[in-house]
């Protein structure tokens, strides 16, 4: 098969981290492709085979860790404490803003609806009739000669 040949655990060799961490990490690699028996692992890291079992399954779960989907793009900034302030006076501003606008509009429509005195114009005087009661009343026909006299 043409391409490069697999570099396996000595690929570690070229990674960054302390000489002792990649050490470990090429000898774990080895116990799980096989090439390195537990015991002989053990041996070379001074270590109990418990310890070997442990950090074998750390190493795995934080490869698996590593390979969680992440969301895409930029993680958000957190805000400084300075634009975090910013923010809440820019929103009171906007709030403030708001209330004046429904108060003008409020006090225009306040003004349309003024009874005539209020708003500057002349009011009209008109009677208020009061409800005669059904003794004063005048029957039909009679009404109309009365009023003829009073016209005369």
């Amino acid at each position: 098969m043409p391409g490069r040949h697999p570099t396996g655990p000595p690929l570690v060799r070229r990674l960054q981290g302390s000489r002792r961490a990649k050490q470990r990490m090429e000898v774990i690699l080895e116990t799980i492709a096989g090439t390195t028996s537990i015991a002989d692992a053990c041996q070379r890291l001074g270590i109990e085979q418990a310890m070997l079992f442990r950090l074998r399954a750390q190493v795995l779960q934080a490869g698996i860790a590593s390979l969680e989907p992440k969301p895409i793009g930029r993680p958000p900034k957190q805000p400084s404490p300075e634009q975090e302030r910013l923010a809440g006076l820019k929103r009171q501003l906007d709030e403030q803003r708001l209330r004046q606008e429904v108060m003008e509009t409020e006090l225009e429509i306040a003004r349309i609806l003024a009874p005539a005195g209020e708003s500057g114009l002349k009011k009209t005087n008109r009677r208020t009739r009061t409800k005669r009661s059904a003794s004063r009343r005048i029957p039909a026909g009679r009404a109309s000669s009365r009023r003829r006299k009073r016209a005369k």
